[in-house]
Parts: structure tokens; C-alpha cells; sequence
């Protein structure tokens, strides 16, 4: 089972405007979608895709981030700017959309576009989990290596990839190919964040540090420290930039809660990654087979 970030808010009640949970699957173009309540957070949404939790929403409170892994994400996204600065940010996935309204509650004005492959995920988010239209967030639906495409250059202070099949980060968005051109559409100082998901031995999280080594000067990962030593599954946060990472900050955040986690910086991520082979598009069949279990009890993404 997954880690959650905070402590258990029993004592909230839930507005009269939130929408209830739907008592039924929803059938979206390429899963299965289960909503259900938090019996111990009234406003809060666990979604599940084919049975596999997914995201974790808070409706009445955006800045709530329930997963330990999301919260990673966060913390970043609170250090790189002063607070309540805006930021431009592109989220490679949208799920439940929580990190889009993170940003959007903490850092008002800045520019989100966020890009899914399932459209049908879109409208479920909207009329179950709170997303809203507002000024400065744009949804695309497609491929988003295709829409990061038609990005110009040096456009984004932050890239946040949480894209999944199944389990495992789509091949063509795991790829030396793919990182350069977040790189490319980053700006000089700009942060990728990639959450990948992992067990024993750990081949996927070792070949995407391998990758990330070869796309960016700067590179760190966030996880707990049980899973860095092959004794659980669980999540892996990629932090990549061509300028320095704020690290000391990074591990102080990281520190805090029940759960703290461990922070590699890029020696340590070269020394984790070891003889792992780079991910490019000419061997995407490798990447298939690097692949955990499908039935890892960690959620896909959380976004």
C-alpha cells in the first residue's frame, strides 16, 4: 500500500456543494474509473483506474496532497519561485488533476496547460473531481509527446511527467529523445519532475536515471529509503534541470512527516544507476520489459 503525506482530518465536514461520489464505474476510452469517498476526509476522492488507485482529490481543499510522492512534487514546485510567484507549467498527464489545482491554489496567475490522452478522464474530473475552468489552465487532449511538439523553446519553468500504462511510463515518453525535448522547451532554469513507479530490482527507475543522466546536467531523485533498498515497491520522483538543484532544501522538505525520504544527488543517482542501459526510441521493446508487475499496490500517478 501506498504512503500518505499528513495527518487524518476526521473532524471536517464536507460543504453542501461538493458533488457526490458516483455509486458506479465510468467507463473512460481507455479505463475502467472508480471513485470513492474517504470516510475519514469528507471532501476527499480516492480514484481508481482498472482498479489500480490512481489519484487522491481533495474537493474542498486543493492544497491538500494526500500521496507522500505528490507531496514531493510539491515541495519542489513551492521551492523553485518565492511564494505565490507563477510559474508556467506543462503536466505530461492529468488524472485526478490535483497537482494542476496545487499549483493553481498556491500560485495564482500562473499558466498550466495540461495534456491527457484520455478525454474521457477530462470530463470525469470535471463533473466528479472539482476541475473547474479558470484563467491561466488549458486542457489538451492527445499525445503528449506530440503536443509538447508545437511548444516553442525555453516556454516553461516546470515539466511535471505523470503518464502511465498501466503501471510503467509509456516507451516514448521515457526516452533520451523525449528528455531532450523537455529540455528543450524548459527554461535554463527550469525543473523536470517525473514520477516513476518501481519494485525490486528496480530496473525501470536505474535505465530512467541512466536516461535523465544523458538529457540533463543536473540531476536528483526523491523515494523512500526502504524501496532504494530493494525491500518494497513505491514511487520514484526525478528531479532534472541543466542548473543547480536547491538540494539542502529538497532534503530538509523531504525530512519532514512520518515518512521521510531519501535524496540522491546526481553522483548518488550515478551510482544507482549503475550499468543501466539509456532508453532511446530505437529500443522501446527493452523499456516493455523493464516493466514491474501490473498489480503493484502503489498508485499510478497522482496528478
Amino acid at each position: 500500500m501506498h504512503r500518505r503525506s499528513s495527518v487524518r482530518d476526521a473532524g471536517r465536514r464536507p460543504s453542501p456543494a461538493l458533488p457526490p461520489v458516483p455509486p458506479y464505474d465510468i467507463q473512460a476510452t481507455h479505463s475502467v474509473v472508480s471513485i470513492e469517498g474517504d470516510p475519514s476526509r469528507p471532501s476527499g476522492r480516492m480514484v481508481f483506474l482498472d482498479g489500480h488507485e490512481s489519484s487522491y482529490v481533495d474537493l474542498a481543499d486543493p492544497t491538500h496532497l494526500e500521496f507522500s510522492y505528490v507531496r514531493r512534487i510539491g515541495d519542489v514546485i513551492d521551492l523553485i519561485r518565492p511564494p505565490r510567484q507563477p510559474l508556467d507549467v506543462l503536466h505530461v498527464g492529468g488524472g485526478g488533476f490535483t497537482l494542476p489545482r496545487y499549483v493553481a491554489a498556491t500560485r495564482p496567475r500562473s499558466r498550466q496547460v495540461v495534456y491527457e490522452y484520455d478525454g474521457e478522464l477530462v470530463r470525469v474530473a470535471r463533473e466528479h473531481l472539482g476541475l473547474a475552468a479558470q484563467p491561466g489552465m488549458r486542457v489538451r487532449v492527445g499525445d503528449a509527446r506530440a503536443r509538447l511538439a508545437e511548444r516553442p523553446d525555453a516556454s516553461a519553468d516546470v515539466v511535471v511527467g505523470d503518464a502511465f500504462s498501466g503501471v510503467v511510463v509509456p516507451a516514448h515518453l521515457a526516452t533520451v529523445e523525449f528528455a531532450h525535448e523537455v529540455r528543450r522547451v524548459l527554461r535554463p532554469d527550469g525543473i523536470y519532475l517525473l514520477n516513476v513507479i518501481d519494485c525490486p530490482p528496480l530496473r525501470v527507475s536505474r535505465a530512467e536515471a541512466a536516461t535523465l543522466l544523458a538529457a540533463f546536467g543536473h540531476v536528483a531523485l526523491v523515494a523512500e529509503r526502504d524501496l532504494l533498498r530493494e525491500r518494497d515497491a513505491g514511487n520514484v520522483v526525478f528531479l532534472a534541470s541543466d542548473a543547480p538543484l536547491p538540494l539542502a532544501e529538497v532534503r530538509r522538505a523531504a525530512a519532514r512527516g512520518a515518512f521521510p525520504d531519501d535524496v540522491l544527488d546526481r553522483a548518488a543517482v550515478t551510482t544507482f544507476a549503475g550499468s543501466a542501459v539509456v532508453a532511446t526510441d530505437a529500443t522501446t521493446e527493452r523499456w516493455a520489459r523493464l516493466a514491474p508487475p501490473p498489480d503493484l499496490p502503489v498508485p499510478l500517478h497522482g496528478e
